[in-house]
C-alpha cells in the first residue's frame, strides 16, 4: 500500500506544468530567509532548506563530521527511533533527503499537501531533537566507510577528491565532503550532537517552499519546525589561502581509463563578469556535443566520449572545473588538446554565432529547471545560497541578452589560462614520455 502511494506521489511530480508562479518572500522566523512559490495545480508541497553546516565547517581532525550528522537526520528523533521515524515518513508518503556539500547541508522533502503538516512535524523533530542513537551512529558510520572504500576504486572519485585536496589544501574546501576513514572512526555521538546544535541553526538558514500551500498555512508550519532552533550562526570558515597547485599530478591507479580533473580560479557568483564567464564556459566546455572541447577531443580525435567544464561558485572561492576520461595511452594527448583549445579560446574568444547560440540555449533551457515543485524549491534554494536577489528569475534573460561579444572575450581571457591549470590524473601514464609529473 505504501509503495503504491509513493508511486502516485512521484507520478504527480512528472505531470506538473512548467514554472510560472510568482515567488514571494515570507517573513516568519528571525534570521531565516524564506521564499514561497504558491501553485495549486496539483496537491504537492516541496521544501528545500540549507544550513551553514557543510564540510567547510568540519572541525580539525574530524573530516566528515557535517555529512555524518546530516546522514543521521532521519535516523530517529524525539520519541521515535530510526525504524519508527522512517516508518512514519513512508506511511505519509514523505520523501526526505539530506544533501551534504562544502558550504551547506541541504534538507529537502516532498509530499502530498494533505500530509504537509506531518512532514513539517517530522522535520522539525529531526532538527530540534535528533537522537544519535548508538546503533544508528554505528550503522551510518559503517555505510560511510564502505562508500569511501568503493570510491577508492573509482578513478573519477579519486581524481575529484585529489583535485580539491591539492587545489585548496587541507582546510575548508580541500576537505572531502564524506570524510576520511580515520576521522570518521574518531567521531562520537556527543560530538555529532554538539555539531548539530551549533550548525543546524536559524541564522544563515535559507528555505524555499513550492506547491499547494498558502502563505497563511505555511507560516505556522515554518514556525513549528524551525522557530525553536538555536539562533546563533557558527563562525564562517576562513577563506582559502593562495589556492591552486598548477601542473600535472598523478594519483596512481591500475585502471584502463584514467580520469582527469582540471581546474583553475573562477569567479564567485557576485563577480560582475559572472554572466559573461558563464557564457564563455558554456561555449568552451559546457555545451555538450556543441562545445569546443567536445569537438576537438571527441569529434576530431576520438579521444573521449565526454568532456565537460563548469563554473563552481563556492561562497569563499570560485572554480572553473573540468573533467575528462580517456584510455591510458591517450591521457597526455587529451591534456595537451585541452590546454591548446583553452589557450586559443582565451586568445580569440567566441564567434558571433557561438555567442548567439549560447544565449539562445541558456535562456531557452532555463524553464526546464522548473518542471516540478521539487525542482522549483531546489532551484530557488540554490539562488538563495548564491546570494541572488528575488527578482533574478525575472532579470536573468535580460542579463544574458545584454552580454556583448567583447564581454565574453574579456571573460574568456581572464578565466582560461592553461598555464595555471591544476591537473589531476587518477590512473597511470605510459612510460617513455619526458613530460614531468608531480605527485602530491
Amino acid at each position: 500500500m505504501i509503495r503504491h502511494f509513493a508511486a502516485f506521489v512521484f507520478a504527480l511530480l512528472v505531470l506538473q506544468p512548467a514554472f510560472g508562479a510568482k515567488v514571494v518572500p515570507v517573513s516568519v522566523v528571525p534570521g531565516v530567509v524564506l521564499w514561497h512559490s504558491e501553485d495549486h495545480t496539483i496537491p504537492v508541497v516541496a521544501l528545500s532548506a540549507s544550513f551553514p553546516a557543510g564540510s567547510a565547517y568540519d572541525p580539525p581532525g574530524k573530516t566528515g563530521m557535517a555529512a555524518f550528522a546530516g546522514y543521521l537526520l532521519n535516523e530517529g528523533a524525539g520519541p521515535l527511533n530510526a525504524e519508527s521515524f522512517q516508518a512514519d515518513l513512508a506511511l505519509h508518503g514523505i520523501k526526505l533527503e539530506v544533501l551534504p556539500a562544502r558550504d551547506t547541508m541541504t534538507v529537502r522533502f516532498i509530499t502530498l499537501s494533505s500530509n504537509a503538516k506531518e512532514a513539517f512535524r517530522l522535520l522539525g523533530l529531526a532538527l530540534n531533537k535528533p537522537r544519535f542513537d548508538f546503533d544508528a551512529v554505528t550503522r551510518v558510520r559503517l555505510q560511510m566507510m564502505q562508500a569511501l572504500d568503493q570510491g577508492r576504486e573509482d578513478p573519477a572519485t579519486v581524481a575529484e577528491r585529489g583535485f580539491h585536496s591539492l587545489y585548496f589544501g587541507p582546510y575548508t574546501y580541500g576537505r572531502p565532503v564524506d570524510g576520511e576513514t580515520r576521522a570518521l572512526a574518531s567521531i562520537s555521538a556527543p560530538e555529532l550532537r554538539a555539531f548539530a546544535k551549533t550548525h543546524w541553526v536559524r541564522n544563515g538558514l535559507r528555505i524555499a517552499v513550492a506547491g499547494d500551500i498558502t502563505a497563511a498555512a505555511l507560516t505556522p508550519l515554518i514556525q513549528s519546525a524551525f522557530g525553536t532552533l538555536p539562533a546563533a550562526a557558527p563562525q564562517a570558515p576562513a577563506a582559502p589561502v593562495r589556492p591552486g597547485a598548477p601542473g600535472l599530478h598523478i594519483l596512481a591507479m591500475d585502471v584502463p581509463q584514467p580520469a582527469v580533473v582540471f581546474g583553475e580560479a573562477g569567479p564567485v557568483r557576485s563577480d560582475r563578469d559572472y554572466i559573461a564567464a558563464m557564457i564563455a564556459n558554456y561555449i568552451l566546455g559546457g555545451a555538450g556535443s556543441g562545445s569546443r572541447l567536445t569537438r576537438e577531443l571527441r569529434e576530431n580525435r576520438g579521444l573521449t566520449y565526454d568532456v565537460v567544464t563548469d563554473l563552481v561558485p563556492y561562497r569563499r572561492a570560485g572554480l572553473m572545473l573540468g573533467t575528462v576520461q580517456t584510455r591510458r595511452s591517450a591521457v597526455r594527448q587529451a591534456i595537451t588538446v585541452v590546454r591548446e583549445t583553452m589557450r586559443k579560446f582565451a586568445a580569440d574568444g567566441p564567434s558571433p554565432q557561438e555567442l548567439a547560440d549560447a544565449k539562445q540555449y541558456l535562456n531557452g533551457s532555463f524553464p526546464l529547471s522548473f518542471t516540478s515543485n521539487a525542482d522549483i524549491a531546489a532551484q530557488l534554494n540554490v539562488f538563495q545560497d548564491l546570494g541572488l536577489p528575488l527578482d533574478y528569475l525575472d532579470r536573468r534573460a535580460g542579463l544574458i541578452a545584454a552580454v556583448s561579444l567583447a564581454d565574453v572575450r574579456r571573460a574568456a581571457k581572464r578565466l582560461f589560462d592553461p598555464d595555471k591549470l591544476t591537473i589531476v590524473v587518477a590512473g597511470s601514464l605510459p612510460t617513455g614520455n619526458t613530460e614531468p609529473a608531480d605527485s602530491p
